[in-house]
């Protein structure tokens, strides 16, 4: 018979990557596009600079509390591994990218546009997976 702490878990489990996801769409496509629309390019650049560190620790958080809930019930499934996946992106991105890429900005060079590129790339592969994880999860 389950206990409250299993209800608590699975509940961590079901809502933390449905707040990542629901934080990242917000940030990828309402707070930077509306940022860059209405700020100068010398304000708006900085200002979204400042905001990355918190977003990454933020879903980081969130993709790490999934993986303790998941593997305090010891179900390593699919999306154990999804979450696995997506933290480990996170922290890529926190540790390495967002540094790299901000040292490149000051360049704006080749670099840049490939280091900006591929953090699109890593930040739709956490959608993709969220998103996937988010059907599974409450069974579509």
């Amino acid at each position: 018979m389950p206990t409250i702490l299993d209800y608590l878990l699975l509940t961590v489990i079901t809502i933390f990557p449905v707040l990542s996801l629901g934080i990242m769409l917000f940030f990828s496509f309402v707070i930077a596009p509306t940022v860059h629309k209405f700020l100068p390019t010398a304000q708006s650049g900085p200002y979204i600079r400042r905001l990355f560190p918190i977003y990454y620790i933020i879903n980081a958080a969130l993709a790490l509390g999934s993986l303790i809930a998941i593997a305090s019930l010891g179900v390593f499934n699919a999306i154990f591994y999804a979450n696995v996946i997506i933290f480990v992106l996170f922290t890529l991105c926190y540790f390495y990218l967002m540094p790299t890429i901000n040292k490149q900005k000051a360049k704006d060079n080749r670099t840049f546009k490939i280091l900006h590129g591929s953090s699109i790339v890593i930040n739709f592969i956490q959608i993709i997976l969220l998103i996937l994880i988010t059907v599974v999860l409450l069974d579509f």
